[in-house]
């Protein structure tokens, strides 16, 4: 067994046995990781708080070849990411953020801005919108897992350009007018919706979240990418739905 070192995020933990916890990381050098910590869990042992999902560790772990379950024997905090833990709503945001990375990476594979995304995700959730947010996180991990809807032209002709057309969910691509008919699923995309997804996709994070937009494109963007999502994995994500449950009630 190769003994490792790299900075982590937890996405989530559960219990093993009596004392001890699976904990699955994403790391800035391995990817996605899943690992063993034993004795976290007795009675009077401290090093179970430094497992709290969402946070910033560097971790030592023995890595197992034949396995994808490692035994972390080391672990200390870089940040803790206690501000995001200060409302329900920031804490269910962060686990939409932990699910979507979750699910849409494999193990052993890195991906260095996949990391630093969700690393500045849950260093500033607690003063940005969350929705806003949300909507940034989405596209920029679909960029980055490979699973982008494509914007540039229509599909099925080649039209381009579009300034506002029809999205397919099934073809996670824009379709032009004359085309839409022969895509029963293909939904009408506003030229601002469309816009404000291309500016997400072409500038940074801070950049989108200084972009001034209305409401309704956030919420027109916010359907299209949920839809697009849920129909690649074929399943709802769970946070997402306690969310949606939460969000009036909060405000």
């Amino acid at each position: 067994m190769a003994i490792q070192k790299t900075e982590a995020l937890i996405l989530k933990t559960q219990p093993f046995r009596s004392s001890s916890l699976i904990v699955t990381f994403f790391s800035r050098s391995f990817g996605k990781l899943r690992g063993l910590v034993k004795g976290v869990r007795r009675e009077g042992e401290t090093r179970g708080a430094m497992f709290e999902p969402f946070t910033h560790l560097e971790i030592v772990f023995y890595e197992k070849l034949r396995s994808d379950l490692h035994l972390v024997s080391e672990s200390s905090i870089i940040e803790s990411h206690d501000a995001l833990r200060s409302s329900l709503e920031s804490i269910t945001y962060a686990s939409y953020f932990s699910e979507l990375v979750d699910e849409l990476t494999e193990v052993h594979d890195p991906h260095d801005p996949i990391f630093d995304l969700l690393d500045y995700c849950f260093r500033f959730l607690a003063s940005l919108p969350g929705e806003k947010l949300s909507r940034v996180f989405e596209i920029k991990l679909l960029a980055e897992v490979g699973w982008l809807p494509y914007l540039d032209n229509c599909l099925q002709c080649g039209n381009s350009p579009i300034e506002k057309g029809y999205f397919s969910v099934k073809q996670g691509a824009l379709i032009c007018t004359k085309c839409a008919h022969e895509f029963p699923d293909a939904a009408p995309l506003t030229a601002e919706t469309l816009a404000l997804m291309r500016y997400y996709v072409k500038h940074d994070v801070e950049a989108s979240l200084q972009r001034t937009t209305s409401r309704t494109s956030e919420t027109d963007l916010g359907k299209l990418l949920t839809g697009f999502i849920l129909y690649r994995l074929g399943k709802p994500f769970k946070s997402r739905q306690f969310l949606k449950q939460i969000l009036p009630v909060l405000r």
